[in-house]
């Protein structure tokens, strides 16, 4: 079974390529508007190769960030989960 870990948080640089991230006191920031964020990530995760088993989506980040991923990834895959980063992981959605 093809398994694929999705990295919700700043660190992901094909997810948020192109837009603006800044580091203060050691954390990352995003600079780049929410409305402005929410087109840039929902293009770039469209581009990703989905087509798989299971997506587990993990990372620190904002509701926003896993709901324009999830919406991208649920009808590309036959489950998703979330792992809240301390192996908690969580049946999302089921297809077929």
């Amino acid at each position: 079974m093809v398994v694929k870990t999705i990295n919700l948080g700043l660190t992901n640089t094909n997810l948020y390529n192109g837009c603006e991230i800044t580091e203060v006191a050691g954390r990352l920031n995003l600079i780049t508007p929410v409305e402005e964020a929410v087109n840039i990530v929902g293009r770039n995760i469209a581009t990703m190769d989905i087509n798989i088993e299971e997506v587990v989506l993990t990372g620190p980040m904002a509701v926003w960030a896993y709901l324009v991923v999830f919406h991208s990834v649920v009808h590309k895959t036959r489950k998703v989960f979330y792992d809240d980063g301390r192996n908690n992981k969580v049946l999302i959605a089921a297809h077929g």
